[in-house]
């Protein structure tokens, strides 16, 4: 009986992890207007420049079967779907998401190739190496990460790869940010440290890349002048020589804002 009572905590703990996940991103989904563009540097080109680095980074999708970790409301398994995959399916743990996206997809002709289900991370039953290219942004930061990592080695097929962007949490002036805007995340998300990492190099090969280090400059400058023009222009000297000197001292990496992650599964079991 201790048994089964000890078992039953975690299952317990990761039922609440999702109730919660779920209703901030039903509320968020159900949101008619989003933050005030004073603040707004999530939709400043900032993503539409982190999802471009994560196309870039999987090549190419022609004939791929691809699942989408942690869809939202489907714009990126439609995307992946024009870009030549074969296959896309996508889930969220909101299902108003699920909701708006299969809507999307419907309306694009896209029904017959991209398949959408109201799924946890830690939950997924695809059948065991369903995909050969898994994509997500900023998801596992909001699970399990034991159990997401093994579901992710399960559904993916032998030379597959997955390819995430996540947030990191080693740099103090943002964690100092987040600690003061707690409305804008979940009280169950927990951005990535690089102790995390060795959690999937359990399965896979895994490598890393930060992303917005110096740039946050800019992003500071948004947040106290709301000029889009002069977040622009900053943005853009910056990101120029923030890449080199990241190369050169691969250490900063790991204070960056973000973290492009690559899982490399071996062709062979026994690789």
């Amino acid at each position: 009986m201790k048994r089964q009572a000890a078992d039953a905590k975690p299952l317990e703990l990761l039922a609440h992890r999702h109730f919660v996940e779920e209703q901030f991103h039903d509320l968020k989904a159900q949101r008619d207007a989003g933050p005030s563009s004073h603040m707004d540097f999530y939709s400043s080109g900032v993503g539409e420049e982190q999802m471009q680095l994560l196309q870039e980074s999987a090549g190419s999708l022609v004939g791929k079967r691809v699942l989408d970790f942690g869809c939202g409301m489907g714009w990126t398994s439609r995307l992946y779907a024009e870009r030549g995959a074969i296959r896309v399916d996508g889930f969220d743990i909101a299902s108003k998401n699920i909701g708006v996206a299969e809507k999307n997809a419907k309306r694009d002709g896209l029904e017959n190739r991209v398949f959408f289900r109201h799924l946890a991370a830690e939950d997924i039953d695809y059948p065991d190496s369903s995909f050969d290219i898994v994509m997500g942004k900023a998801i596992l930061h909001h699970t399990d990460l034991e159990k997401t990592a093994w579901q992710l080695n399960r559904v993916l097929a032998p030379g597959g790869r997955a390819f995430f962007l996540e947030p990191l949490a080693h740099n103090p002036f943002l964690n100092l940010f987040r600690r003061f805007t707690p409305s804008r995340r979940t009280p169950t998300e927990t951005p990535l440290e690089m102790r995390d990492l060795a959690i999937f190099a359990q399965y896979f090969s895994v490598s890393y890349q930060g992303i917005h280090l110096f740039t946050l400059l800019a992003h500071f400058l948004l947040l106290i002048t709301g000029s889009k023009s002069l977040f622009t222009k900053t943005h853009f000297v910056l990101r120029r020589w923030e890449k080199p000197v990241l190369q050169r001292f691969p250490y900063l990496q790991k204070y960056c804002w973000s973290g492009l992650l690559v899982f490399q599964k071996a062709s062979r079991p026994d690789a």
